[in-house]
C-alpha cells in the first residue's frame, strides 16, 4: 500500500487542527487532523493510524495498492471516456452575425483579427448563410444533439444595422423551439426593444460594465461620441423589466477591482439587486492583452482576483445580492465533492475541444470564439455545404489531454487540460498545460470550501 499520486492536500487551519485532502480520480474530500495530514504527505507512519481510519482511506483512495503507473494508467482511461462523453453531446451552435462593433474597448482580443483584415468587419451573415446553418442545427434536431439554445456572438451581434438578419434568426429559432443567449455590450439594445418584448422568454444576456461612468467610458468607449455608460446602463434596465435574464460581467484588474464598491452601489442605486434576473460576476482582464491606452492599469491573476473577491467584496448581504467571482465551477464542485455528491470528470477543458460550432459570415465554421475570423484556425465550411476539414479540425478535436504530461497532475480531471486558446496566445502552439494559477486557486477555493462547511458542523476524518 502507497499513498496515491493523486491527492491533493491543503492545510485549511493549523491552529484549529483542521486540514482537508481530496483525490483526483476517486473524488473523495474529507477534512482531517494533522496526523492524518501529515502520515498522507509524507508517505510516513500509515501504519500508525488507528485501524478504522487508515480503513477510511484505503476505501476513499487516499491510500491505494496501485503503483504509480497503474493509477496514471486509471487516470488515462478516466480521462478518454470523459472526452468521448462530451464528443457525443449536444452540440453547442454560436451565430456571428458580424465582426463589426461599436465600441472600442481598449483590451479588445479581437482587435489583432480585424485590424489583420480590413474587409473583416464589413461582411454581415446573409439571410441564405442563415437558411444552411439552420439546416445543419435541424438535422442535429432530429437525433437529439442540439443543446436547444443558440449562442449570438461577434463582434457585436446586436448592431442596429444587424436587425433584419437578428429578427430572421431569431423567428427560424422559435420554429424549432430554440432559445438564444447573447454575449453583448448593450449598446443599441433600445432598436431591438419590440422584438425583446415579444420573445422575452426566449433570450439571457451577458453584458459587460467594468466600473462607474468614468472607468467604463475611458475602457470601453462609442466609437463615436466615446459616451457608452449611460445608454448601456439604461438598456439594462429596459432587458431586467422586461424579465429577461442579465449577466453582468466585470472585467476586472487592479485598478477597476479597487474601484468596484462604486459600481456596487451603482448597482444598488438602480434597484438591480431586487431582480431575480440580475445577476454579477467578476472576471480576470486576460494578463496577454495589450492596453492600447495610457491607463491606471495593473495586471492581476486569477487567485489574487479570488482572494479580493472573499476578503474584500463576499459577505451575506453581498451573497445574496448574486454578486460572484469567475472561478470556472469550482467552487460549487468542491462543495458538491465535500458533501460526496459525485461530479462528472473533465475530458477537456471546455466545448472549444468538443461540441462547439460557430458560424461566421464568411461560411467558415470554428470551435472556439477566441479564435473566430483567423482562417487557420476554421475547422470547416458551412458554404455551400457542411465540411468538417479533417486536417485543421484535427487541432481543436483531435488533441487528447491523456496523450500528454498532463495526465500525472493530480488536477488534471478537474481542469480538463486548460484553455488551447491561452497555450496559442502565450506560445503560438495549441497545447495543453497552460495551467493560469490553477491548483493555486484550486487549494485556496478547498479552504473556502471547508471553513464554509465547517460552519455547519461537518465531521471531521
Amino acid at each position: 500500500m502507497r499513498t496515491s499520486s493523486y491527492n491533493i492536500l491543503v492545510n485549511v487551519d493549523s491552529k484549529l487542527n483542521l486540514f482537508a485532502i481530496l483525490n483526483g480520480y476517486t473524488q473523495a474530500f474529507d477534512i482531517v487532523n494533522e496526523d492524518v495530514y501529515l502520515a498522507l504527505k509524507t508517505g510516513q507512519k500509515l501504519e500508525d493510524l488507528p485501524d478504522v481510519i487508515l480503513s477510511k482511506l484505503k476505501k476513499r483512495g487516499y491510500v491505494t495498492p496501485l503503483t504509480k503507473s497503474e493509477e496514471i494508467k486509471l487516470v488515462q482511461g478516466l480521462s478518454d471516456r470523459a472526452r468521448e462523453n462530451h464528443l457525443f453531446q449536444k452540440y453547442n451552435f454560436h451565430f456571428i452575425v458580424s465582426y463589426a462593433c461599436n465600441l472600442r474597448c481598449i483590451y479588445c482580443y479581437e482587435d489583432n483579427i480585424l485590424n489583420g483584415c480590413n474587409s473583416l468587419s464589413k461582411r454581415t451573415m446573409t439571410l441564405e448563410q442563415v437558411d444552411k446553418a439552420f439546416e445543419i442545427i435541424t438535422e442535429k434536431d432530429k437525433v437529439n444533439q442540439s443543446s436547444k439554445t443558440i449562442a449570438l456572438y461577434g463582434g457585436e451581434p446586436l448592431l442596429r444595422e444587424n436587425y433584419d438578419v437578428i429578427s430572421y434568426i431569431v423567428e427560424k429559432g422559435k420554429r424549432i423551439d430554440h432559445t438564444f443567449r447573447v454575449t453583448s455590450n448593450g449598446y443599441d439594445i433600445d432598436a431591438y426593444a419590440f422584438m425583446l418584448q415579444k420573445n422575452s422568454n426566449l433570450f439571457s444576456f451577458q453584458i459587460t460594465v467594468d466600473g462607474v461612468e468614468e472607468i467604463q467610458n475611458q475602457r470601453k468607449p462609442h466609437f463615436k461620441n466615446s459616451d457608452s455608460f449611460m445608454k448601456i446602463t439604461n438598456n439594462i434596465d429596459f432587458l431586467l423589466k422586461c424579465g429577461i435574464p442579465v449577466n453582468v460581467r466585470i472585467n476586472s484588474d487592479l485598478y477597476t477591482i479597487n474601484k468596484i464598491h462604486d459600481l456596487l452601489s451603482f448597482f444598488e442605486d438602480k434597484g438591480w439587486y431586487k431582480y431575480k434576473n440580475f445577476r454579477a460576476y467578476c472576471a480576470l482582464l486576460r494578463q496577454e492583452v495589450d492596453v492600447k491606452q495610457q491607463i491606471q492599469h495593473s495586471q492581476m491573476g486569477q487567485l489574487d482576483l479570488l482572494k479580493y473577491y472573499n476578503d474584500k467584496i463576499k459577505n451575506k448581504e453581498i451573497t445574496e445580492r448574486k454578486i460572484f467571482c469567475q472561478d470556472c465551477g469550482t467552487l460549487a464542485l468542491l462543495k458538491n465533492l465535500l458533501l460526496n455528491r459525485k461530479h462528472s470528470y473533465k475530458g477537456s477543458f471546455c466545448g472549444a475541444q468538443t461540441n462547439n460550432i460557430i458560424f461566421d459570415p464568411f461560411g467558415d465554421l470554428y470551435s472556439c470564439w477566441d479564435v473566430v475570423g483567423l482562417p487557420e484556425h476554421r475547422v470547416g465550411r458551412y458554404i455551400p455545404d457542411f465540411c468538417i476539414d479533417d486536417t485543421k479540425s484535427i487541432k481543436w478535436f483531435g488533441h487528447r489531454v491523456s496523450d500528454t504530461k498532463c495526465i500525472q497532475c493530480k488536477f488534471v480531471l478537474f481542469c480538463g487540460g486548460g484553455c488551447l486558446a491561452r497555450s496559442l496566445r502565450k506560445s503560438g502552439e495549441i497545447s495543453f498545460g497552460n495551467c493560469n494559477e490553477y491548483p493555486q486557486s484550486f487549494k485556496y477555493l478547498m479552504k473556502t470550501v471547508c471553513k464554509e462547511i465547517l460552519e455547519n458542523n461537518y465531521d471531521v476524518l
